[in-house]
């Protein structure tokens, strides 16, 4: 369901689902929040292929942000569908979280601006 690899001292997370619903975020959040155990960790959410979130998933990126903040670390979204930009733009969240239009401007902006 959750993929992991490291790109440049990037940590990347990509799924297996199409789906991040209240079904299924007890399984994710978990292998998101271990990484914010090390500080200064950045990271990317690869959303690519994601077509539907529920309520639950946009707590869990809320409850992520204050996380990882309070650990030092960095995330960031990247390869949104139309469909989920559309809601994460209805819902503001796009003022609060770095979005990008693809994983390789989103690994390019760790190495440009890195605020670690």
């Amino acid at each position: 369901m959750v993929q992991t690899e490291r790109i440049d001292g990037v940590d990347i997370i990509s799924f297996s689902t199409d789906r991040i619903n209240a079904l299924n975020v007890d399984m994710i959040r978990p292998v998101i929040m271990k990484l914010f155990e090390t500080p200064y960790t950045r990271v990317v959410i690869d959303m690519g292929g994601v077509n539907y979130l529920d309520s639950t998933a946009f707590a869990m990126f809320l409850y992520l942000l204050r996380v990882a903040r309070s650990n030092y670390c960095t995330y960031r979204l990247c390869s949104l569908t139309t469909g989920a930009s559309e809601l994460f733009e209805l819902l503001q969240l796009n003022q609060s979280l770095d979005i990008y239009p693809d994983r390789a401007s989103c690994l390019e902006s760790f190495r440009l601006n890195a605020p670690y």
